[in-house]
């Protein structure tokens, strides 16, 4: 998501964190989504939403994917490695003037 202005806008980085499980050590990612907003909460660009693709000896918890809504199979379908999916949130995250709300921040 690339704001494009001469000037550097402040923005609000609306965004979302998805896992499989609710340990933090243990349970793996399964979804980041986040939206770009101006300071009216116009929204800025096009939302982002990237899945995380579960190792195939990993077992999510049942609770969770009833909860998000994300099966294994949808994640495996859709996703990428955990290493290029860890890469991609902090490029949003620390554009220039962006003030970051969500839950589970990373």
């Amino acid at each position: 998501m690339t704001v494009k202005n001469d000037s550097i806008q402040s923005t609000f980085l609306f965004h979302d964190y998805e896992t499989f499980g609710t340990h933090p050590a243990l349970d793996r990612p399964a979804q980041f989504a986040a939206l770009r907003t101006d300071n009216d909460f116009n929204v800025i660009g096009e939302s982002e939403v990237f899945y995380c693709k579960p190792s195939d000896y990993y077992l999510p918890q049942p609770g969770a994917v009833l909860i998000t809504g994300i099966t294994p199979q949808e994640a495996r379908e859709k996703g990428e490695n955990e290493a290029a999916f860890a890469s991609r949130s902090p490029a949003l995250i620390t554009v220039p003037n962006t003030c970051v709300v969500g839950d589970h921040h990373v």
